[in-house]
Parts: structure tokens; sequence; C-alpha cells
């Protein structure tokens, strides 16, 4: 398989485990809560990114907001 298609692959994955996190969050009522300091993630990061689990003061790893 080419470099492509594993960069594909990866990023598929990467987001199915987003998106089984966000949906965890979301059954235990945790979903707009930032996991680094419990403030609320604001609407506007969530509707840029609904896997964000950080809040402005404390950027995600890798992800610009």
């Amino acid at each position: 398989s080419s470099d492509l298609e594993n960069q594909s692959v990866a990023h598929i994955e990467k987001t199915l485990d987003g998106v089984a996190t966000a949906m965890r969050r979301l059954a235990d009522g945790t979903y707009r809560r930032c996991v680094s300091c419990g403030a609320e993630i604001s609407r506007e990061i969530l509707e840029a990114n609904p896997l964000y689990t950080s809040c402005a003061a404390h950027p995600q790893m890798g992800e610009a907001q």
C-alpha cells in the first residue's frame, strides 16, 4: 500500500476514535467540558470541530483552535 493510503487510513482511524470519545462524553455528560480544567468549551470551538476536548485555554496537542 502507498504512503497516501496509509495516511488516509490513519486519518480515518483518528477521526473514528474522536467520534467514539465524543459519544462517550455525550453519554456521561462531559461533552462540553474541557478535559484539562473542566471549563465549558465554547460553542465556536465545538462548531469548528465537534471532536475537541479542550477549552481555548488548553489547546489540544497537534490541533489549532
